[in-house]
C-alpha cells in the first residue's frame, strides 16, 4: 500500500502564519501538526511503508524535515505540483485532485491509502485499514459526524455503511457526515481514480477555481464503485481555520501524559517564578515565566519569555516575548514581541512587533 499526502497548498484560511511556513508546520501541545499526523501513521502502518509527498509551497522546507525526521521509519518520496499563478508572492495551485495525480506512477498499481495534513483523528488510523480489510468494498473514506458540514465535503450513507452521495461544502443541509482526511482506494480502482483525474486535468480552471477531489469520488460512486464510509467515534481535529486550531490545540492538551504535570522541576529551576499553571499546558524547553497566570489549554514553544500575563485556551510560538499580556483564545506566531495588550482573540503571524515602549529586543 502507497500512502499519499498533498502538502503543496498555501493555507491561506490560516493566513497570516502561513506566510511563513506550511500550514502544517504550525506547532500545537508541542509538536508541528505534521508530526503528530506521521505519529499515527506510524502506529498503523509497518516501518519502509511508501509515503509520497507531493509538495510546493515552502517545498525545500517541507523536504528537508521530513527527510531528517521521518526517512529512518517510511520510505519517502517527493513529487512537486507547480503552481498555475501568483497573488503577489503567494503561488495558488490547481486543486487536490491534480495534486493526487502526480503521484499517478508511483501508486498506480497498489492500494493507495491518501492522507490530509490538516486533519488529525485522535484515534490511530487502524479503523480505517479494518473497515476495509473486512468489508466487500472498493475503498473507505474516512468520515466523522461534525457541526458545521458547511466547511466540508459531506455524503449519504445506505443503511449498510456504503456512500450513494457526496457534495463539497454544501450551502444548505445535506448530512452531517464529514469526509474527514483520509481516503483508501483499493488497487482494482486505482486506474480509474487516476484516469478520471487525468481528464478533469484537462478542464481549463479560471484563477482562484481548482481540480478537486470530491467530484472524482462522486464520479467514481456513480459508476458503481462500492465505497465504504468508517465512521470516527473520536474527534478529527481539523487545522485548516484558526478557531479550529485552537480546538485543535485543547484537543490535544487533553491527551498528554506529562512527565511533570504540576511542572515542579520547572519551578525548582526558578524557570516558573512567582507564576500559576492551570492544566492542561505544554511549556516548551528553555521558556522563562514569570508573575502571570498561565493556562487553561494552552500551549506554548520554546525559547519563550512571559511577564506579568495572563493566558488561557491559546497556541503561542517560538522565540516570543509576552509582557503585560491578557488574552484568551489566542494564536500568537514565531518570534513576536507583544507588550501591554488586553484583548482576546488575538491572531498575529510570525515576527510581529507590537508595543508601546523602545524595547527592541529581548
Amino acid at each position: 500500500m502507497w500512502l499519499v499526502c498533498p502538502i503543496a497548498g498555501v493555507g491561506t484560511r490560516l493566513q497570516p502564519f502561513t506566510y511563513s511556513k506550511p500550514k502544517a508546520f504550525l506547532k500545537v501541545a508541542g509538536k508541528r501538526v505534521i508530526d503528530h499526523i506521521l505519529i499515527k501513521l506510524k502506529k498503523t502502518f509497518p516501518q519502509n511503508t511508501n509515503v509520497c509527498f507531493v509538495v510546493g509551497y515552502k517545498k525545500r522546507l517541507i523536504t528537508e524535515y521530513l527527510e531528517k525526521n521521518y526517512s529512518d521509519y517510511f520510505n519517502l518520496h517527493f513529487v512537486e505540483q507547480e503552481p498555475i499563478g501568483y497573488d503577489g508572492d503567494i503561488p495558488f495551485f490547481s486543486g487536490l485532485g491534480d495534486a493526487i495525480l502526480l503521484t499517478k506512477e508511483y501508486v498506480k498499481n497498489d492500494d493507495c491509502f491518501i492522507f490530509l495534513s490538516d486533519r488529525l483523528p485522535l484515534e490511530n488510523y487502524s479503523s480505517v485499514i479494518l473497515t476495509y480489510h473486512q468489508s466487500t468494498c472498493d475503498g473507505v473514506i474516512n468520515v466523522r459526524r461534525v457541526q458545521s458540514p458547511q466547511f466540508y465535503g459531506v455524503i449519504l450513507i445506505d443503511k449498510d455503511g456504503y456512500i450513494t452521495k457526496i457534495i463539497e461544502k454544501p450551502q444548505d443541509f445535506f448530512s452531517d457526515l464529514a469526509v474527514s482526511g483520509a481516503y483508501l482506494f483499493a488497487k482494482k480502482v486505482v486506474p480509474k481514480l487516476f484516469d478520471l483525474l487525468e481528464e478533469q486535468s484537462k478542464k481549463k480552471i479560471e484563477n482562484g477555481e481548482e481540480h478537486p477531489l470530491t467530484s472524482i469520488i462522486a464520479q467514481l460512486i456513480e459508476q458503481d464503485v462500492k465505497l465504504k464510509a468508517n465512521e470516527m467515534k473520536t474527534e478529527i481535529i481539523d487545522f485548516g481555520r484558526p478557531e479550529s486550531l485552537i480546538d485543535g490545540n485543547r484537543f490535544l492538551l487533553s491527551e498528554l501524559k506529562l512527565r511533570d504535570p504540576l511542572y515542579e522541576d520547572l519551578m525548582g529551576t526558578g524557570n516558573i517564578k512567582d507564576s500559576k499553571i492551570i492544566p492542561p499546558v505544554f511549556i516548551g524547553k528553555d521558556v522563562n515565566i514569570s508573575n502571570s497566570v498561565i493556562g487553561p489549554n494552552v500551549s506554548i514553544g520554546d525559547d519563550l519569555v512571559i511577564e506579568k500575563c495572563v493566558l488561557s485556551e491559546s497556541v503561542i510560538g517560538d522565540g516570543v516575548f509576552l509582557k503585560k499580556i491578557i488574552s484568551s483564545n489566542s494564536i500568537i506566531g514565531d518570534y513576536s514581541v507583544l507588550e501591554d495588550l488586553i484583548k482576546n482573540k488575538i491572531t498575529i503571524g510570525d515576527s510581529t512587533y507590537i508595543t508601546t515602549s523602545n524595547m527592541k529586543s529581548f
